[in-house]
């Protein structure tokens, strides 16, 4: 099973799925993990990673912007 190197542009939902996928392929692999490929998921898992984090720091901000935009409306 092939993951794919995350290109920066994917949803917080498809570098999820990767993540989730890739370990799902490493718990029911145990030691007949592939060796070949575990350099190429370990890659694909830290840049999907990556966009997990600026995406969910991104929606706090929002988030923060949008309660303090209400705090100053009820002022």
């Amino acid at each position: 099973m092939k993951t794919g190197i995350p290109t920066g542009t994917e949803t917080y939902a498809s570098a999820y799925a990767l993540l989730s996928q890739i370990a799902e392929k490493l718990k029911t692999s145990g030691s007949a993990a592939n060796v070949d490929s575990i350099v190429e998921d370990l890659r694909a898992a830290r840049l999907a990673y990556a966009t997990c984090k600026s995406r969910l720091e991104s929606i706090r901000r929002e988030v923060e912007a949008e309660v303090e935009a209400a705090d100053e409306a009820n002022v």
